[in-house]
């Protein structure tokens, strides 16, 4: 596995953690200060998707950082091949 795989597959993990802390987050501050006992609990839905939106772009800015090495790695891939075909 190379390093730029190796740091995608721990972007990936980390924004799906990233997304159930920030749907936890939303949910809980929003119930802590406009919630009152006796009501019936609102919709999660708009805190999930909340948090899959946290996670996203979360993902995208890493792979934003990532995607210069991942090139660098493509181009060495095909300048090796090149130079072994050259042989």
């Amino acid at each position: 596995m190379e390093e730029y795989q190796r740091k995608l597959l721990e972007a990936v993990i980390e924004g799906g953690i990233l997304m159930i802390l920030a749907y936890l987050f939303y949910y809980q501050n929003y119930l802590l200060y406009t919630w009152y006992r006796g009501l019936p609990l609102p919709s999660r839905i708009p805190f999930i998707i909340a948090g899959i939106l946290t996670g996203v772009a979360y993902l995208l800015y890493k792979l934003y950082k990532i995607y210069p090495e991942i090139q660098k790695h493509k181009i060495a891939k095909v300048l090796r091949e090149e130079k072994i075909e050259g042989i």
